[in-house]
């Protein structure tokens, strides 16, 4: 008797209306910033198992067979926590499971706080601040941020904006329709475990490697979907074809071939280029150009940017909503 109700707990499908309004309270909202966020608890028990494993020397097929089963213990963990939550929530009634799809749908997007990092980069831009724009980016990237141009500050937002409209919002939308908060949170835990030890630093090369290439696989479908719905969002301004174009051609030619889709998609929708040398760790890693330079990358740019971004968020909420609606026959 135990399948129907896993069923019930790992469905989002039927759930549409709930988690469209807790992307919508998201919206209006924004992310709570607060100790015990389930992205901050996660991220602490990641760094905590990999100072353990650290404390003593290993060799690199070692540190990969350890990190890929904390990687596998730590989703495993966040999987059964949520399904455990929402199966206690619907014993007691199916208002309060209603209740926790919203909660921790909404704790898992992070649509305006993406909105707000971009733009405490913008405002100090726009006004000549760069010493302080320089200060926020710094908060928003593994890159080192201390010798950037302002016009490299505004296209490394722009390549965060884009990036993060995967893993931040259409990622978690669509493994929330998939399979309910519980698929979400499990996908929430390898982005997290990717940005705690994934490979990005010659430290985690061998202990991260398995959370690295798991995000790439998680992040599959959802990048593409991601550089769709931008380009849909560009149609709004009849830039579906540079969107699209560029997205197929240079997206391909970004050493990370999902980030690559997202960032490309956002360079031909709003007509600049992206790419170019980055710096992590002391070591300039160049990337390549990705769209054509329309236009200067001048900070009004970045709102451009958040635009494509929301309009991309209603594209693919109300597709998944209408699709949901088609499966299950009904919006609550």
């Amino acid at each position: 008797m135990w399948m129907p109700r896993v069923v019930t707990v790992w469905s989002g499908y039927d759930l549409a209306a709930w988690i469209l309004l807790a992307a919508v309270v998201d919206l209006m909202v924004g992310d709570p910033i607060w100790y015990y966020h389930p992205v901050r608890l996660i991220g602490r028990l990641g760094m905590g198992l990999a100072g353990l494993i650290s404390r003593r020397q290993w060799g690199p097929t070692s540190l990969r067979i350890l990190g890929a089963a904390m990687t596998i213990f730590v989703v495993l963990l966040s999987l059964v926590f949520v399904s455990a939550v929402l199966w206690a929530a619907d014993d007691v009634s199916v208002w309060l499971f209603r209740l926790m799809v919203v909660l921790w749908t909404y704790w898992g997007l992070a649509i305006r706080g993406l909105t707000d990092a971009a733009l405490l980069v913008y405002r100090p831009l726009i006004t000549n601040r760069s010493a302080e724009a320089r200060q926020w980016l710094q908060y928003l990237v593994s890159r080192d941020t201390s010798a950037l141009s302002p016009e490299d500050m505004v296209r490394t937002t722009i390549e965060t904006v884009a990036e993060n409209t995967c893993d931040a919002v259409i990622g978690p939308l669509f493994y929330t329709f998939l399979g309910g908060p519980a698929w979400l949170w499990a996908y929430k835990a390898i982005n997290t475990l990717d940005a705690v030890v994934g490979n990005h630093s010659p430290h985690y090369e061998e202990l991260g490697w398995f959370a690295a290439h798991l995000d790439q696989w998680a992040n599959y479908i959802p990048a593409r979907l991601a550089g769709l719905a931008i380009s849909v969002a560009a149609s709004m301004e009849g830039r579906f074809r540079q969107a699209y174009q560029t997205m197929r051609v240079d997206g391909r030619r970004h050493p990370m071939r999902n980030t690559g889709m997202s960032e490309a998609a956002m360079a031909g929708a709003i007509g600049v280029s992206l790419g170019g040398p980055n710096m992590f760790d002391g070591v300039v890693a160049l990337r390549p150009k990705l769209g054509t330079s329309e236009r200067p990358l001048h900070p009004t740019a970045i709102i451009h940017a958040i635009s494509v971004s929301w309009r991309a968020t209603m594209v693919t909420a109300i597709t998944f909503g209408v699709i949901a609606v088609v499966l299950s026959g009904k919006w609550v």
